[in-house]
């Protein structure tokens, strides 16, 4: 087989991606966070500085704000940037560190870097040694051995991979226990989610356990929470009904839950109940919108072919209506007097002349 060579058309405007981004952080960052980072680096490439907004990037990758200041932080905390807040604590400037190395580096002019306190900068490395991964010694699986969760946790894990844990398995899922804080609940669904979608490895599970850690997600309920404002139809109900600058709340997410969920509806259809809703009520309402869709629920709408056909039904049938009612009025505007029920006479005038000339 020939040799293939890469050749290059012309001179395309590029960025920048630094090695140690590719090599030590890409891999274990949260897809999402890895889209913010590598966005700063095309704007600080092509704008060289110009101002940058939080909703601007929000708007961009269909994410709320919150969303995006959580990329942030994160990047923050991994020192590949450093966040810059005004007098009024507000976000006034984002600075990319070429390596860790430069966290340490001077202060630039401009919008200082936000202080803390003595004791929450004790915090971030204590918290850090806290979650720190080590290997258990013999003892201390011994004694995990004695815990009814953690066995059942294990034996649970060898039935969802179809093997016996190795020992580097073992440590993976004790340290997401132990150090991480996960509820037997999570850990067991993560590696039911992960081999449901092909992933039976454990270090492919270890990335994702990193990821919610750093989302501080610890329970099971906190996943499906954190999936369902992240889910394709959170995102088609936040655009459709045009909602920004904030999360969907509690009682939102089950409607949304409901119509995704529990009627199987597409996004599509979910899209066109949310426009819909504003065309008609002129405002957001999940109670209007579930309306809607239950009425197709009902009728059995499985696509938007099926919307159309209900559409044009109803302009049929309002159309036979209003046709209806014009007859109606048409049949009520004849004059109608007390003698129009007697049969009506005839005469022949010429024969009354001749009759009254003979007498």
């Amino acid at each position: 087989m020939a040799d293939i060579f890469l050749k290059r058309g012309g001179e395309p405007a590029a960025t920048y991606v630094p090695n140690i981004f590719i090599d030590e952080y890409m891999a274990q960052a949260n897809g999402e966070f890895v889209k913010i980072y590598l966005y700063l680096l095309r704007c600080m490439g092509d704008t060289g500085g110009a101002p940058l907004s939080i909703s601007d990037m929000a708007d961009r990758f269909d994410h709320t704000e919150k969303d995006v200041k959580r990329a942030l932080k994160y990047w923050e905390k991994m020192h590949l940037l450093r966040l810059e807040f005004n007098e009024k604590e507000e976000l006034a400037g984002i600075c990319l560190l070429d390596s860790p190395a430069m966290h340490d580096a001077p202060d630039e002019p401009g919008p200082k870097p936000r202080t803390t306190d003595a004791d929450a900068s004790q915090a971030a490395p204590a918290r850090e040694a806290e979650t720190a991964r080590r290997e258990y010694t013999p003892d201390e699986l011994m004694q995990f051995e004695e815990d009814d969760a953690v066995q059942e946790l294990l034996f649970v894990a060898e039935r969802y991979l179809g093997h016996t844990l190795n020992n580097t398995e073992i440590q993976t899922i004790l340290y997401w226990f132990d150090r991480l804080h996960f509820s037997q609940d999570l850990i067991e669904s993560l590696i039911e989610q992960c081999v449901a979608k092909g992933h039976s490895s454990v270090r492919y599970m270890d990335k994702i356990a990193l990821s919610w850690a750093e989302q501080d997600i610890h329970t099971l309920a906190q996943a499906n929470e954190e999936s369902d404002r992240h889910s394709s139809a959170v995102h088609t109900v936040i655009r459709s009904f045009g909602i920004s600058g904030r999360n969907l709340v509690d009682y939102e997410l089950a409607y949304v839950r409901k119509w995704a969920g529990e009627m199987g509806f597409s996004d599509e259809i979910i899209a066109s109940a949310c426009q819909r809703t504003i065309r008609s009520a002129h405002r957001i309402s999940f109670e209007y919108a579930d309306t809607i869709l239950g009425s197709w629920k009902k009728q059995n709408v499985c696509s938007l072919k099926d919307i159309e056909l209900l559409d044009a039904q109803y302009q049929e049938a309002q159309k036979n209506a209003a046709g209806k009612t014009a007859s109606r009025r048409t049949a009520k505007g004849t004059t109608v007097n007390r003698f129009s029920g007697f049969p009506q006479r005839t005469y022949d005038f010429e024969e009354l002349e001749k009759e009254l000339l003979t007498r």
